[in-house]
């Protein structure tokens, strides 16, 4: 195994091991797993799970039953494991290192009650893809595609169960599309904007499968100008379970 490093999540004492040389999760997986909200008993499956950082913290933000992380690199799902027996998390949360496009068969059709995904933002051709393979297998769709992301999340979730993606905003269209035609209907999508200043770079929209037409549009500021954390984004991250 790689070096690794060790870090505070700041949340319910929650510590995950990091390579030193690998991919590292960003603030968009954190704003990814503050954004989810589901019912006590519920499945969540964590499509892409890297090192399992928001794995880590559903268990914490949200009443489900179980978490179930699902990632293609062995390294990397092997580094996720080691992180669920850290935090003493075994049976709550379960890492399968395996295809995306597997989770129908792996997991059961219609079986369970939410999706989550921060994918790989740049498509197979676009960008300079960074020589290190870790890296560039999770900041570009080599093993999978955006479209098959979402078919698959369509296939596992059931009826009214609730799909949950953070992506660059330059693909909107692309990701709103794709979860329209296979039936996960946009209900919220909340811009990110790293400051007021800025333009909103990332969003994170929520879908529910067969659900009706209707989308509510919100925004989230992350940063005043001054750098410090707004209120609002403060309020989002230290939310717990009560």
């Amino acid at each position: 195994m790689k070096d690794t490093r060790l870090d505070d999540l700041q949340c319910n004492n929650l510590k995950i091991l990091q390579y030193t040389d690998g991919y590292c999760f960003s603030s968009d997986a954190i704003l990814l797993a503050n954004s989810v909200r589901c019912n006590s008993g519920d499945t969540i499956v964590d499509f892409g799970c890297g090192n399992g950082v928001i794995s880590l913290l559903l268990t914490a933000k949200t009443p489900c039953k179980e978490v179930i992380g699902i990632e293609f690199q062995r390294d990397v799902a092997d580094l996720a494991q080691k992180n669920v027996e850290l935090n003493s998390l075994t049976g709550k949360v379960r890492i399968i290192c395996d295809d995306i496009s597997n989770a129908p068969t792996l997991l059961g059709k219609e079986s369970v009650q939410v999706v989550v995904c921060n994918p790989p933002y740049f498509s197979k051709t676009s960008g300079i893809q960074r020589e290190e393979k870790q890296i560039a297998l999770s900041r570009h769709e080599s093993t999978c595609d955006l479209e098959g992301i979402i078919k698959s999340a369509a296939a596992i979730l059931q009826f009214a169960g609730e799909f949950y993606i953070i992506h660059k905003t330059s693909r909107m269209a692309e990701v709103i599309t794709f979860c329209s035609q296979y039936r996960l209907i946009p209900k919220t999508l909340t811009l990110i904007y790293p400051k007021i200043s800025k333009n909103a770079d990332t969003f994170v929209l929520k879908c529910k499968k067969c659900g009706k037409h209707f989308l509510n549009v919100e925004k989230l500021v992350v940063y005043n100008e001054d750098g410090s954390m707004t209120e609002e984004a403060k309020a989002m991250y230290n939310k717990l379970l009560s």
